[in-house]
Order: structure tokens, then C-alpha cells, then sequence
């Protein structure tokens, strides 16, 4: 799980950073220091603050988690991600 939080945790500050925001410009429902202990990897984000975090980062928030796969996660190109999330995820689900 600590390689996980820590994966997240650099893909959302290298977000954060390249969208030119600081932890305090996240929406009022995210304090700094919940920003600050997830980019150090000592929070999990539930998925609602992944949704938060992305909408204010502009982006959606499968590239959020998608980032945190490319971002040492795991060794995995961006392409293969991408096509085992197109063969898994299940439209037949959705409601």
C-alpha cells in the first residue's frame, strides 16, 4: 500500500505543479494539510477527494490514478494501460 500512496503521491504533486497550482488553491472541501499528507504519501485519497483533485487540476480523474501507474507504480507504458482498462472495464455495468 506504501507504494501505492507514494506513486499517487508523486503524480499529483508533478500535476499540481505543471497545472501552476499550490496546495492552496485546491476547493475549500480540501485543506492544505490533507493535500500536503496525501502528495507525502501518509493520506489515501477516497475516491471522492481523487474526484475533487482532478476537477480542480482540470483533468479527469482516471488520469489521475492512470498517472499514478505511470509514475513508478509500476513499470507499464502508457498504451498498455490503456488497453487493459479498454478489455476490463465493463460498459454493461454501467447503469
Amino acid at each position: 500500500m506504501r507504494e501505492l500512496n507514494e506513486a499517487f503521491a508523486h503524480a499529483l504533486k508533478c500535476l499540481r505543479i505543471e497545472a501552476k497550482l499550490t496546495q492552496n488553491d485546491f476547493p475549500p472541501e480540501v485543506s492544505r494539510e490533507h493535500v500536503s499528507l496525501i502528495e507525502r504519501g501518509l493520506r489515501s485519497p477516497s475516491l471522492e477527494m481523487i474526484d475533487l483533485l482532478a476537477n480542480k487540476l482540470g483533468i479527469h480523474p482516471l488520469t489521475l490514478v492512470a498517472q499514478c501507474y505511470l509514475s513508478g507504480m509500476r513499470s507499464v507504458e502508457l498504451d498498455d494501460l490503456l488497453e487493459t482498462v479498454r478489455n476490463q472495464a465493463r460498459p454493461d455495468l454501467a447503469r
